[in-house]
């Protein structure tokens, strides 16, 4: 599954331009005062973070929007990526942790947190044929390969993602199910769930991802449906 683009939402917009585009020295475009927005360029996935509507902070009650997404780094690099990301942000913990390795997946891992509090992960998948010989920088973030996809019934929504052409990967619970590939993948999670080398408790935000040869998946909030998310509408 490869992600092409996604559209998150936050009420930090000037505040998240400068962190990416200067405190981690992305290229990000100008902030559009007409939509609101500003793109940013995480190797082949353009981001778009665009301002947050007013009418869906009523329906949230307050909660300021964010996300949790991760960047896919070269396999051999990724102790070059945590010292490149420990000089510029402070890395989260869990316990006395500040990284991650998987057996599941075979992946190495590490989180951060932007100033919308949207948890930032770079992960390292060893089994993707992908090394790089010259010093990391941020030039080597190679894709979005994770968004979380957070539901009120999480087996509906896988449900509803295999019925637009994506398929389960690996183990899946209530709680915690994986779709997509090692390439990209929606990581469908239950609401409230504690995000992972977070204290974050998972929230229901609007969001959109054009996923290659599946379309545009435009996915809403709490009122949605009964799984929190529906796909208002896919373009080829």
């Amino acid at each position: 599954m490869i992600i092409e683009q996604v559209l998150f939402y936050t009420v930090k917009l000037e505040e998240l331009h400068h962190f990416y585009g200067v405190t981690l020295g992305m290229r990000v475009s100008e902030v559009n005062s007409v939509e609101e927005a500003f793109t940013l360029q995480a190797g082949s996935t353009e981001m778009i973070f665009k301002q947050w509507n007013p009418a869906f902070e009523a329906e949230k009650k307050g909660i300021e929007p964010f996300y949790h997404f991760a960047w896919m780094i070269p396999t051999n690099q990724f102790q070059q990526a945590k010292q490149w990301a420990a000089s510029r942000v402070t890395l989260s913990t869990d316990g006395e942790r500040n990284q991650t390795y998987s057996t599941n997946w075979d992946s190495h891992s590490l989180y951060f947190e932007d100033p919308a509090g949207n948890i930032v992960e770079l992960i390292a998948h060893h089994q993707e044929n992908n090394e790089q010989e010259r010093a990391f920088s941020v030039a080597d973030i190679l894709k979005v390969c994770e968004i979380g996809l957070v539901s009120k019934d999480v087996p509906a929504t896988v449900h509803e993602l295999e019925k637009a052409g994506l398929l389960r990967w690996g183990e899946g619970s209530d709680s915690f199910s994986p779709v997509g590939d090692r390439n990209g993948l929606f990581i469908v999670v239950r609401k409230e769930r504690v995000w992972f080398f977070s204290n974050r408790k998972a929230q229901i935000f609007p969001l959109e991802a054009t996923i290659h040869q599946v379309g545009t998946l435009r996915f809403e909030g709490d009122n949605s449906n009964s799984s929190g998310y529906f796909a208002t509408g896919m373009s080829g």
